[in-house]
């Protein structure tokens, strides 16, 4: 695995407003990422599975974690996550992509809001985007919320930051309108074809085969 680099944060303006504030759940469970060996870890790959609540100091734990580990050719982290905190899920995303991790989201699981921003730094070993789903499995998005009041100003600079983070990690546009359109209180679940679109490789069970 390539040498770990610590994820810049966020020069805006709202981002310390953002910390404290501001979350893709609607409702997650009041735990962090719990972090463990996945199954499908072998000899030339390290294989880690991130559930629970995207929480700050997640990106600091992972990296902690990894650290940990034998050095391999290739990292990939299964996501598992309801969401939790918006800023937090963007820092996981620009880790996974600064430290070429791939990023998967396997059959039955669910990876929403936080950690789907987060499921799109999948990056490969030749830094390429490098995601992968599975048939029964749901990738979600929608709008972020807040636990207080947020001003005009405060709002715009977030969703540029938002917009930012997608063009770093080469996310298609579609699936930012998407999630700006639906509701913090409501979920847009993805179908086959949008994951398709959105450039991740997704997985057949009925098939066993890739179909994108």
């Amino acid at each position: 695995m390539n040498k770990l680099v610590r994820s810049k944060r966020s020069n805006s303006k709202a981002f310390g407003l953002a910390i404290m504030m501001l979350s893709l759940c609607a409702t997650s469970p009041a735990y962090p990422l719990e972090l463990t060996i996945h199954p499908n870890t072998s000899p030339s790959l390290s294989a880690v599975m991130a559930y629970g609540e995207v929480v700050d100091g997640d990106v600091e734990a992972l990296e902690s974690f990894l650290q940990s580990l034998p050095k391999k050719i290739t990292t990939a982290v299964y996501l598992a996550s309801p969401g939790g905190n918006l800023y937090e899920g963007m820092k996981l995303g620009r880790f996974f992509k600064e430290n070429r991790i791939k990023t998967v989201v396997e059959g039955g699981a669910d990876c929403a809001s936080a950690c789907a921003l987060a499921f799109l730094g999948g990056t490969d070993g030749a830094g390429k985007s490098w995601r992968s789903s599975s048939s029964n499995s749901r990738l979600g998005f929608h709008a972020f919320s807040s636990e207080g009041d947020i001003s005009p100003d405060n709002v715009q600079a977030v969703v540029a930051d938002i917009l930012m983070y997608a063009v770093a990690v080469d996310a298609p546009i579609f699936v930012i309108v998407k999630a700006f359109e639906t509701p913090s209180r409501e979920m847009y679940w993805l179908d086959q074809q949008e994951i398709c679109n959105l450039g991740v490789k997704l997985w057949s069970n009925e098939e066993a085969r890739f179909i994108c």
